[in-house]
């Protein structure tokens, strides 16, 4: 299947400083995928470069397969839809009014139940006359999506919509992601520097600092990878792997020559039987990481 998304290399400079540097996303079509890193990692430049917003120093990116460098990216980028940095609102009007106005402004033909239908959508059907410049932080960034939401777009970018927003309203922002990827089939490009942020919502991770993409990692993997486990170092995997399963251990995974358990065991009884059948156990490890300290040591561990 075709990524909605792919870079290949993308790098930016601006003067001498590499805000990104060489990296290669691959966002799956139907997915929301979350950009994490610091602030100052390069997200937002990223989306800027996708979007068109500014162009790379080298490399290249794809829009449904569709390359940068080709004349029908134009007819490609009609599929997509973004907010960066902030959505475009005007304060002095209601919701029905702001997407009434931008519908013109894009040249959209739309009538009042289409109007009405997004409003539903976005969860602002029952707000009526209230202005924009009276509206919660979360409430604006929903209006943000319903202008998105336009011109049917199978793409959208939001650049961290979570972003000050408080726990409700994060709910809601997170309940809209959701229903839009499941019922409209919508792929989602979602940035953060808190990873658990988006933990709730993200299908895949693409995880970035300093200008570089550290790793890309789906939802399962991450929690496969933070599940609570004993990491064992030994060297013979295949003589140890048939001594655990005598012992009723199934749930592992094997990382190079390190045997992950995830069943519940006892681990000097491990690594008393192991030892005792002629196994070298060079390190043994409880690990009970949550996702903030997964993401956080893999930061520090780029630095």
């Amino acid at each position: 299947m075709v990524n909605a998304i792919e870079t290949q290399s993308i790098t930016k400079k601006y003067g001498k400083k590499v805000v990104v540097n060489h990296v290669s996303l691959n966002i799956p079509n139907g997915s929301v995928y979350g950009l994490v890193g610091e602030n100052g990692s390069g997200k937002t430049t990223i989306m800027r470069l996708i979007t068109g917003l500014a162009i790379p120093t080298s490399g290249k990116y794809s829009l449904f397969g569709i390359s940068c460098d080709d004349k029908k990216i134009y007819k490609a980028k009609e599929k997509l839809a973004a907010i960066v940095e902030a959505p475009s609102l005007i304060p002095t009007m209601n919701a029905y009014d702001n997407l009434k106005y931008a519908a013109g402004y894009l040249g959209i033909s739309i009538n009042e139940d289409r109007i009405n239908e997004i409003l539903s959508l976005v969860g602002l059907n029952n707000v009526e006359k209230k202005l924009v410049k009276n509206f919660s932080l979360g409430m604006r960034q929903r209006l943000g999506i319903g202008l998105c939401l336009l011109n049917d777009p199978k793409m959208l970018i939001l650049d961290e919509p979570m972003n000050g927003l408080d726990p409700e309203g994060i709910a809601q922002l997170r309940d809209l992601i959701i229903d839009l990827n499941k019922t409209k089939n919508i792929t989602f490009l979602i940035s953060s520097h808190i990873l658990s942020e988006l933990e709730k919502v993200a299908t895949c991770f693409g995880i970035i600092s300093h200008g570089m993409l550290l790793k890309e990692i789906t939802t399962e993997e991450l929690h496969d990878e933070c599940r609570n486990s004993i990491d064992i170092d030994v060297d013979n995997i295949e003589k140890s792997i048939e001594i655990l399963k005598k012992e009723q251990i199934n749930d592992y995974r094997i990382i190079n020559h390190t045997i992950r358990i995830f069943d519940k065991v006892d681990s000097s009884h491990i690594n008393k039987l192991l030892v005792e059948n002629g196994i070298n156990v060079s390190r043994l490890i409880q690990i009970d990481e949550t996702i903030e300290e997964y993401y956080l040591n893999l930061m520090k561990g780029a630095n």
